[in-house]
């Protein structure tokens, strides 16, 4: 799953999102630009509102959560091994997320550093950095005018 910065700033969410954002956000400044690509790592659910698991910064050593209102999908395909989870992950908020990281403590043990966390993490990390290529890579071939070949006729 991919996203795109849309909004970079709390006062361009929508009325509807505004309070779930202040909610679930203490004063964190947000750095991404408009128009920069993400590759999705999670999504969690706070108070019925999606929130991506995404690295602000690629060289971040763990994902963080945004609000959903700040991205539009550009591709919605969920990887195979996400599973839903609403215990072990963060404190009974209910996400989908990588089967490994539905271990109890996983995100804790993220964050802390321990090395079975972050081994599996990178794992995934490098799984984002390949598809988020991917993407952009048929992206600049659709600016281009490049389309995938297509036979109108049977090969037989």
């Amino acid at each position: 799953m991919i996203v795109k910065c849309i909004k970079n700033k709390r006062e361009d969410l929508s009325a509807e999102l505004l309070p779930n954002y202040d909610n679930n956000v203490n004063g964190q400044e947000i750095y991404m630009e408009i128009g920069q690509y993400f590759f999705v790592f999670g999504v969690s659910f706070r108070e019925d509102v999606p929130w991506y698991l995404i690295l602000e910064d690629e060289t971040d050593d763990y994902p963080s959560p945004f609000s959903s209102g700040l991205f539009k999908i550009v591709d919605s395909s969920i990887p195979n091994d996400w599973h839903f989870c609403n215990q072990p992950f963060a404190a009974g908020i209910p996400c989908i997320i990588p089967k490994e990281w539905t271990t109890p403590l996983f995100y804790g043990h993220l964050l802390d550093g321990e090395e079975y966390a972050v081994k599996k993490f990178y794992e995934q990390k490098k799984i984002a950095n390949n598809e988020i290529k991917k993407f952009l890579d048929k992206e600049k071939k659709k600016e281009k005018g490049v389309l995938p070949f297509f036979r109108s006729t049977p090969f037989f």
